[in-house]
């Protein structure tokens, strides 16, 4: 009896010891998994700004024709043009400073606050971009000849429609996953 005994309590911490490892591989496993969504949302986030901050250089090929077909003074289209240079580098400087620092290599505080500065960050610069955009785009409106500007204006209204329809969709995406970020690493 005293053997079955022995054998039970053996049974027993054996069973103990191998439930502690089993926890414990799970608590790491999970934590690895966590890290991997974080690294994959910030690099996503960081390649897709990476390739959106190309299309402010599109406005440099662009501002020559404005001043061809739409009539604007040359000092306007280098201001367009000058726009979407300094916009592009904002973006390209913001896509480099997602990557910068891993997430995941950052004691969790400190991952949290980077997270936090990122979406701020994308906040006030997708909000200037609008800003300085509608400014741009408006002092354009009043530049078009009197006899040009109801085309324009219908012209710009489809353009301004098809843009919003393109681009919306991904400002939301981005901004899903900057919260994203920071949600998976408070949890």
């Amino acid at each position: 009896m005293t053997d079955n005994l022995d054998e039970l309590k053996k049974q027993w911490q054996e069973l103990s010891q191998l439930t502690r490892n089993l926890e414990e591989t799970n608590r790491r496993l999970s934590e690895r998994m966590a890290r991997s969504k974080v690294s994959s949302t910030q690099e996503r986030l960081a390649d897709t700004i990476w390739r959106w901050s190309f299309i402010g250089l599109v406005l440099p090929v662009l501002a020559p024709l404005l001043h061809e077909t739409a009539d604007l003074p040359w000092w306007y289209c280098a201001l367009y043009a000058l726009f979407g240079v300094v916009f592009a580098a904002i973006w390209w400087n913001f896509a480099n400073f997602i990557r910068s620092e891993r997430l995941t290599d950052m004691p969790v505080a400190a991952a949290i606050e980077r997270a936090l500065i990122i979406k701020l960050r994308q906040q006030k610069i997708r909000a200037t971009a609008w800003i300085c955009g509608i400014i741009l785009i408006g002092t354009g409106g009043f530049l078009i000849p009197a006899g040009d500007r109801m085309p324009a204006l219908i012209g710009g209204g489809i353009g301004l429609a098809a843009g919003l329809a393109i681009a919306l969709p991904r400002v939301l995406a981005n901004e899903r996953m900057a919260r994203s970020m920071v949600e998976d690493l408070m949890n």
